[in-house]
C-alpha cells in the first residue's frame, strides 16, 4: 500500500492524484495518473495545487508530486492524438 505524501503521516493512502487533458466532448487527451497518493484523513482536508506547464516535444506527460517533502515522478506516454 502506498504511504500518503504528507510529511511525516503513517497512514496507508489509495487515493491517487491524477490530471487530465479533456477535449469539449470530455475524452481525455491524456489523463495519466501520478505516484503520489493521499490517505483518507489527508484527502479530505483541501489544497492548493499548483501546475506548471513546461512544453515536451517527446509525446510524454511528467508528472511531479510533492506536499512539502518528498517528490515523487512518473512519466507516461502520450498514447492518442488530438
Amino acid at each position: 500500500m502506498p504511504q500518503c505524501l504528507i510529511t511525516n503521516c503513517t497512514n496507508n493512502a489509495d487515493n491517487n492524484i491524477s490530471i487530465r487533458c479533456r477535449r469539449p466532448n470530455t475524452s481525455a487527451i491524456w489523463a495519466p495518473n501520478t505516484v503520489g497518493y493521499l490517505c483518507d484523513v489527508h484527502a479530505d482536508e483541501g489544497y492548493t495545487i499548483d501546475i506548471t506547464f513546461r512544453q515536451s516535444a517527446i509525446r510524454t506527460i511528467t508528472s511531479n508530486v510533492s506536499a512539502g517533502g518528498h517528490t515523487v515522478t512518473r512519466t507516461t506516454p502520450i498514447l492518442h492524438h488530438p
